[in-house]
């Protein structure tokens, strides 16, 4: 590069000879040097006035001038009874016209007669009139009715003027306006419902959502101003500020509030108890799609105040943090293998003791003994042989094509901000091995809100749902905007396919690995999954990790409820990292607690009178498989 360096300097120089008008080297170079500073101005002066002139204009304007965005009364939003989640409460601001106030004193002595200091201090008070603007924020977000502030702000005014006989342009030289603050009367739902900004703005949830869609937002009003050094605003029209303001549509939801508070009081004593990542739980309707209830543990508590970890509060966990699920999965894959006519729920599996892949050896469930199995038994028993030889006959192409109509690697399109998902690897990209994991949940990543989803086609009659959280769109009047309804996105399995799954889920809960589950009134079905997680630290499955899942279905002979519990990395003795107890605990006192609620009918026992003594009689006693091979 040197050869460079000396041609430039070799033009140069030779430039300097030729220009170079006097004797002495030091005024040519002095000459040199100013003819060059000239070029320089003078291209910048062209760039400033003619070439960029507009670029520049709007960085000044920037600079001196700004925007006053006022917020408007937003929708409020309620639970499916009407009980109001998010409302807009109305607040009093105080503006000031420290301009137009030449008697200092006088006017803070009859300030403080007709407020004291309820509003603002004296030191307050004299801070802003000592600004000297035409207008300024006295003091904003104050309760009290606006109405008996305004009249004792025109009294203030009167006084004033009559006291000091000035004659001001503007006769409001203190005035009262109304703004709206959120609040949330039932405390619950961070997670869901979302929080605003300190500016009035939604940061998550249903709060962000709306808003992105102008659902919950009225008519901004936004008015202009001129900028001083410092950057503080001065309103050019003051009177813009009584404009007259449109509130947002109201949103009502088909989540249960009663429900969400026992969820949200339930998952916070076992997050206290086990101290784990986190605890989601996604309850809804597989019928409809409705979600009555979705919670994440750590929560934010509306109102606290918002230190370090505010953002982790109000993360929304269950749709937006994937992870291995576990055996969760295996009766999927008994679905997809009845639905295809590949099997029954009575064919025999064989499930050998050891069962080799490729270099992998799986071992199933019964400690060394080889054993057949009913297929319904692979998911009593949650055996992992005999659900990956169920997997093998559906083969990698019908497996995945099967997960992909169950809804994972795809967005459920749920109406709430902050959805996420981990892209199913296409098949063709599997290896033998990693065919056999996913048969029993791993080398796949779901989220809670999948799960449930996906269960929900398993006692549902077999069809996928759009999850629902939005039941209907309504303006201040109570007058319908837009209604949604439940939406089938598309048939997965066949109806008598899915009645063949709730009764082999009941099998788990009645006798196998979710026994801790089962309930005196009501059969309940689902299955447990106890999956170890990867820890990149250590570059393999750690043992001492784990998250626990627990999917169900409540009251399992006619299911009007899919609950999905999720417990990441608890922190309980090696023992006792399993699922059935850490999520099945979780499970089964929320649906004691929702039954109880709901008053749902029994569906394991009919009660009636026998004179002055109540009787009960058994009811669907075949509803669970019972008799199956679990033979050597």
């Amino acid at each position: 590069m040197k050869w460079i360096y000396y041609k430039i300097k070799a033009v140069l120089g030779k430039l300097y000879t030729f220009l170079k008008p006097f004797e002495d080297g030091r005024l040519n170079a002095f000459l040199f040097i100013s003819t060059a500073m000239i070029f320089v101005f003078t291209i910048k002066l062209l760039s400033l006035s003619y070439f960029d002139k507009e670029k520049f204009l709007s960085f000044l304007e920037k600079q001196y001038t700004g925007k006053l965005t006022l917020k408007s009364e937003r929708g409020e939003i309620f639970d499916r009874n009407g009980i109001p989640l998010a409302v807009s409460k109305k607040e009093c601001s105080f503006y000031i016209r420290p301009a137009l106030i030449k008697n200092k004193k006088t006017f803070i002595k009859i300030f403080r007669k007709e407020f004291g200091n309820t509003i603002i201090s004296k030191k307050e008070l004299t801070d802003s009139l000592s600004k000297n603007k035409r207008f300024t924020w006295l003091k904003k977000g104050v309760d009290g009715n606006i109405r008996k502030y305004r009249k004792k702000a025109e009294k203030l005014n009167k006084n004033y003027i009559k006291t000091t006989g000035e004659k001001p342009k503007l006769r409001d030289l203190v005035g009262v306006m109304p703004e709206y603050d959120r609040k949330n009367p039932y405390d619950v739902g961070s997670t869901l419902v979302g929080v605003l900004n300190s500016d009035g703005r939604g940061i998550s949830g249903l709060e962000l959502y709306l808003e992105k869609n102008k659902i919950i937002t009225g008519k901004k009003t936004v008015i202009s101003g001129t900028k001083d050094a410092r950057g503080n605003l001065y309103v050019t029209d003051p009177n813009a500020l009584f404009t007259s303001y449109k509130k947002g549509n109201n949103v009502i939801l088909t989540i249960d509030a009663n429900l969400q508070y026992m969820v949200e009081k339930t998952i916070e004593k076992y997050g206290k108890k086990w101290h784990p990542r986190f605890i989601n739980v996604v309850i809804m309707n597989p019928k409809t799609g409705d979600i009555i209830s979705a919670a994440s543990w750590p929560f934010y508590k509306y109102g606290k105040k918002r230190g370090r970890g505010f953002i982790s509060k109000i993360n929304p966990r269950y749709i937006n943090t994937p992870y291995e699920p576990g055996s969760v999965i295996k009766p999927l894959v008994i679905a997809a293998a009845i639905n295809e006519k590949l099997i029954s729920p009575m064919t025999p599996i064989r499930a050998p003791a050891n069962y080799k892949i490729d270099d992998k050896v799986f071992h199933n469930e019964f400690r060394g003994e080889s054993v057949t199995l009913a297929a319904w038994e692979i998911i009593k028993y949650s055996d992992n042989v005999g659900i990956i030889k169920v997997a093998q006959m559906l083969g990698k192409k019908r497996y995945y094509r099967y997960l992909k109509a169950f809804g994972f690697g795809e967005k459920a399109n749920i109406d709430i901000s902050g959805e996420s998902i981990y892209p199913l690897r296409n098949y063709k990209k599997w290896k033998n091995v990693d065919f056999a994991t996913l048969a029993f949940g791993h080398n796949i990543m779901v989220n809670t809100l999948q799960l449930a989803n996906a269960y929900s086609v398993l006692v549902n009659g077999g069809y996928l749902m759009k999850p629902r959280i939005i039941s209907k769109i309504i303006n201040d009047k109570g007058k319908t905007i837009e209604e949604f309804p439940a939406i089938r996105i598309r048939k997965v399995i066949k109806p008598y396919v899915s009645k063949q799954l709730r009764r082999i889920l009941a099998t788990v809960v009645e006798g196998g690995t979710g026994t801790a589950t089962k309930l005196e009134n009501f059969y309940v079905g689902g299955k447990t999954g106890t999956a170890i997680k990867y820890d990149p630290r250590i570059r393999k499955y750690n043992r001492s990790k784990i998250t626990a899942t627990f999917v169900g279905a409540f009251p399992l002979t006619d299911p009007n409820y899919v609950m999905a519990v999720t417990v990441d990395e608890p922190k309980v003795p090696k023992n006792e990292l399993w699922a059935s107890k850490i999520a099945v605990p979780v499970f089964k006192e929320l649906a004691e607690r929702i039954l109880l609620y709901e008053r749902e009918k029994p569906d394991k026992f009919k009660y009636y009178f026998k004179g002055s003594e109540i009787e009960k009689q058994p009811i669907n006693e075949n509803f669970p498989y019972k008799k199956g091979y679990r033979v050597k």
